[in-house]
């Protein structure tokens, strides 16, 4: 697995000279805060005054964290306790391809963090990452593998697979970042108040990309297709796109969601030619998504397309990629949880901050990697002030604790039963760093506005 990591070693050993040259390093600090109170927490309540002493757990030690992580160095200060996060990630599945920046996004974010304090005496380490397969069974076992380790989870990749272990993370008191945005994670009545959810969920930006094509389409749209995966990532997509599409009085001619195990690119691209619509709507993996699109362009037919995140990869506008053309042609468009990279918000810039002059990747997973941690972050910090870094501590923290991305995304309540709406739209650009030229942020169409996201989940 370290040899799919290789360029992140890479990037975080030279990073780590850069921190060191500009003064970046964590400072030192030894004495825990102290305020008058501890107050007692139920796991229904937030962490609300700031203790005298810290009790810890599982995954929680005195003793500093690691200098590296193989070869990929953490920024912990020496003179800190250490805070060790787990990671599920796919090396071989899926999402293998964009892997890599997920975890660079994740461990980048991290190294920022303890270079500038770290959390209430506390450095924090993601330890090696788990290979996933994007398989629920593997998932388990990966778990398993890291239990009794760790005190939370820097990242449980896939939706289905964070929901086969959802009943062990239950037992364990063991709170995790998603990477994926199904609604049902911002509902106790789904993910326990286990889930630390980050940026709109699918079923948002579902409905999003049919109000924003509406009125911003370069063609006229009445008939539309939906190509994804069966399961909470396209069953929550495609919940939103056929809530949007009755709103504008849209047909949806097809959809093909099948599981993704018995995807079949021949059959999705030959409905696209056999049954024509005048847009489509994927939620797919970013191969599968080339894979579709190229074999329906060779037959002459390109439709509208409006992307899901995960369907878009920065790699498909670079110089030499032979569908680079078609995705910039002004007939595709990207719908994400975040602002692309280049995005004018202080979070933003802290990442650019971190990233610069080390590496020349921008995408979409990065940025996911880097923001899906904020959150995280600030549930952490909470259970300091709280008084309580054990994982029962932690998990009360992240029931009902108000958390921000320094401008990222909106300011948010985690346990409040209601899923963030506010969509990125986009559309690829191979001369900007991040493919991504950003049309509008923050977007909310009129039905994702009228939207009961206090009645639960969409699928």
């Amino acid at each position: 697995m370290r040899s799919k990591r290789e360029r992140g070693v890479i990037i975080f050993s030279i990073l780590l000279l850069v921190l060191a040259a500009c003064g970046g390093g964590a400072t030192e600090e030894t004495s825990e805060p102290v305020v008058e109170e501890v107050v007692a927490e139920t796991l229904d309540s937030p962490a609300v005054t700031t203790a005298k002493a810290i009790n810890t757990g599982v995954g929680v030690t005195e003793e500093p964290c690691p200098e590296a992580v193989g070869a990929v160095p953490t920024g912990a200060n020496p003179s800190q306790g250490c805070i060790y996060l787990g990671l599920l990630n796919d090396y071989t599945g899926l999402y293998a391809a964009v892997a890599p920046a997920l975890e660079v996004g994740q461990r980048a974010f991290w190294l920022w963090v303890n270079s500038t304090g770290g959390i209430g005496g506390y450095s924090v380490m993601i330890t090696e990452g788990q290979d996933t397969g994007y398989n629920p069974q593997k998932h388990l076992e990966g778990y398993n593998a890291i239990r009794n380790d760790v005190a939370a989870l820097a990242m449980s990749i896939g939706t289905p697979q964070t929901v086969f272990i959802l009943d062990e993370l239950d037992a364990d008191n063991m709170v995790t970042a998603p990477m994926s945005w199904y609604s049902g994670w911002s509902y106790k009545s789904v993910d326990k108040g286990l889930v630390v959810e980050f940026g709109s969920a699918y079923c948002a930006d579902g409905m999003n990309a049919v109000d924003w094509a509406a009125d911003n389409s370069p063609v006229p749209v009445k008939r539309i297709g939906i190509i994804a995966y069966q399961g909470d990532y396209g069953g929550d997509w495609a919940a939103g796109v056929r809530a949007a599409a009755k709103t504008q009085g849209w047909e949806i001619g097809w959809e093909y969601i099948p599981p993704a195990s018995e995807f079949d690119v021949a059959q999705a691209a030959g409905l696209l030619v056999t049954d024509p619509v005048d847009a489509y709507f994927p939620a797919l993996s970013p191969s599968l998504m080339a894979q579709v699109m190229g074999g329906a362009a060779q037959a002459g037919v390109t439709p509208l397309a409006m992307l899901a995140a995960p369907s878009y990869n920065d790699a498909f506008v670079q110089e030499g990629f032979a569908l680079k053309g078609l995705f910039e042609s002004g007939l595709v468009y990207t719908l994400a949880f975040v602002d692309p990279y280049e995005a004018d918000t202080p979070g933003h810039a802290a990442m650019r901050a971190t990233m610069a002059n080390f590496t020349d990747s921008a995408s979409t997973f990065l940025v996911a990697g880097w923001a899906s941690q904020y959150h995280l972050k600030g549930v952490l910090e909470a259970a300091v002030k709280g008084g309580d870094l054990t994982r029962a501590g932690i998990r009360r923290a992240a029931a009902n604790v108000s958390v921000d991305s320094d401008g990222m995304m909106p300011t948010r309540t985690l346990g409040q039963d209601k899923a963030d709406k506010e969509t990125s739209i986009g559309k690829p650009d191979g001369s900007i760093l991040s493919g991504t030229q950003l049309l509008a942020s923050k977007y909310v169409g009129k039905t994702a506005a009228a939207h009961d996201w206090s009645a639960g989940p969409c699928s």
